[in-house]
């Protein structure tokens, strides 16, 4: 018989919030797994190379600065946009993902708009 063992701590992985996302900021890594918040739904991300992050930028917003290799993303309109626009609707375990921030946009409701530029690289998959 297998046992499996897992504890809530493991599971996390700090969301980087639309204050991470400034124009020219990239991440690449590859997608380890999916969850639903109660904006929608986010991807974490196992990243190629750590990264070093103000707490504030991150959900939840943490003290100091937060560094480490996994981080999720998701939940922002423009993301979402951007994967349309390459033809997916989500992101899949094992995806290798390149994100960058391209600019910011006023959409006139309060709260600019973060847009992105992505690549996804999907083994087994020649789209």
């Amino acid at each position: 018989m297998a046992t499996y063992r897992g504890r809530t701590e493991d599971a996390g992985a700090p969301i980087l919030g639309a204050r991470f996302w400034t124009e020219g900021k990239e991440i690449a890594g590859r997608v380890i797994r999916s969850f639903r918040t109660v904006n929608g739904l986010c991807w974490e991300i196992e990243l190629t190379d750590s990264i070093t992050v103000e707490g504030k930028d991150v959900s939840p917003e943490q003290e100091g600065k937060v560094e480490g290799t996994h981080f999720s993303v998701g939940a922002l309109k423009g993301f979402g946009m951007a994967l349309a626009a390459a033809g997916l609707t989500d992101l899949q375990h094992g995806d290798k993902v390149k994100i960058k921030c391209t600019s910011t946009t006023d959409t006139g409701k309060g709260n600019p708009r973060v847009d992105f530029e992505v690549e996804v690289d999907r083994p087994g998959s020649d789209f």
